[in-house]
């Protein structure tokens, strides 16, 4: 699973289909930038889109590296991507997804020889690059629609990937749209102050009982930052105990009658809410933080409602709704509700599927199910919401913490 941010890899027994591992790195390619917006802009340079594939390679030979003890066993690699990191894996530059009418350089499946793309495997291992569907939804919304069995399923179902580049697929009585919400990686710990990865020292999730702030921090050790879900339940909590207005606004001391007050630093800028105090310093959610989220979610929210538009699908006839990513397994439903993604009406219909994505990338060693991606790459319908008025409008309608009524 080639994400913007994070690139998970899974070894599999073949024969049995059973996985045996997984492994999880950061991209190293974000240091050129956070974004697949960024990093389109920078391979136009020639030598810089080599660096960038280099990065990706070298990644996933490290991912390799750490899944088998010899990389001679491994016979076949597939890879599933958005469209701008298939391209950069490739080596091929992304620069037409830059500009009207954002297509694609390239759409179909690519078969190739692994260690010809500078994979580490055994001789003539194969190597195949899921086929994408249109503009910036790519291999990694048909996996994910793959593992789902979107198109088989009866009634309208509806998939959120949630990351950096989130991806959102409804399907109705086997007739699928897509599109894709440029949410920024604040779901991932990105540019968010305190923010960071699902490691140890990362708050994952918070619950806000009375004057206490209980923190659930991966391995069990002192708080060092906070990861995409740990964000989520902090501030759904603060939003339910009155210390965030709907508008995202981080009231004053002054404001709040509980000592829950004294957890609030007073700026200029933007109050914060400190989450954690200890020796080594403080992890707090600044009110730049919570507008990142909001940014996020609004644009996801608005890239749902405009696929159910399409769909002619209200939000009430939604029969299920798959929450997908990585980092999706310590989302609370209560947190997605609260922060708006999600409508209240979905809360029994909804599951989380986690990296939904890497289970279509294993399914797709066996080549009938190489088949039925690429039946689903050329059969749902790309949405593009780039210079839409109604997505503008969407996500400006959708900027306030307010739950969703359905």
């Amino acid at each position: 699973d080639l994400g913007t941010t994070t690139i998970v890899g899974a070894s599999v027994d073949i024969e049995g289909g059973r996985v045996l591992g997984t492994v999880a790195r950061l991209n190293p390619q974000v240091r050129l930038g956070r974004d697949v917006l960024a990093r389109i802009n920078a391979a136009r340079a020639g030598d810089i889109l080599r660096e960038l594939c280099k990065d990706a390679v070298d990644a996933c030979n490290g991912i390799i590296g750490g899944l088998v003890a010899s990389t001679e066993d491994i016979r076949e690699i597939t890879v599933a991507g958005n469209p701008a990191m298939e391209h950069l894996f490739l080596g091929i530059s992304p620069e037409p997804l830059s500009r009207v009418p954002y297509r694609p350089a390239f759409k179909e499946a690519r078969r190739l020889v692994a260690g010809e793309a500078g994979l580490h495997a055994g001789k003539d291992a194969g190597l195949y690059v899921f086929p994408l569907i249109g503009g910036f939804v790519g291999g990694d919304s048909v996996a994910v629609a793959l593992a789902l069995e979107m198109l088989k399923k009866k009634g309208a179902v509806l998939a959120v990937d949630i990351g950096t580049n989130s991806e959102i697929i409804l399907a109705a009585d086997g007739v699928a749209y897509a599109t894709s919400a440029a949410a920024g990686p604040a779901f991932e710990g990105g540019e968010i102050s305190c923010g960071m990865t699902a490691q140890p020292g990362a708050i994952q999730g918070v619950r806000i009982d009375g004057d206490s702030v209980i923190l659930d921090v991966i391995g069990g050790a002192s708080a060092r930052g906070i990861c995409g879900s740990g964000l989520i339940d902090a501030v759904a909590g603060l939003i339910g105990s009155g210390i965030i207005e709907p508008s995202g606004r981080v009231k004053n001391r002054a404001e709040v009658e509980t000592n829950r007050a004294n957890r609030i630093k007073e700026d200029e800028g933007g109050n914060s809410f400190v989450l954690y105090a200890g020796p080594s310093g403080a992890v707090e959610i600044t009110q730049a933080d919570i507008r990142a989220l909001q940014a996020a979610k609004s644009a996801i929210r608005a890239g749902i409602e405009i696929l159910m538009r399409k769909a002619g699908t209200a939000a009430g006839d939604i029969d299920a709704v798959y929450i997908a990513g990585a980092f999706g397994s310590n989302i609370k439903k209560s947190g997605l509700e609260a922060i708006g993604i999600t409508d209240r009406s979905w809360r029994e219909k909804m599951t989380f599927v986690g990296d939904a994505a890497l289970s279509g990338a294993v399914l797709a060693l066996n080549e009938d199910r190489k088949a039925e991606a690429e039946e689903i790459a050329g059969s749902v319908k790309y949405v593009s919401l780039s210079g839409s008025a109604h997505f503008e409008r969407e996500f400006i309608k959708n900027m306030d913490f307010l739950s969703k009524t359905g």
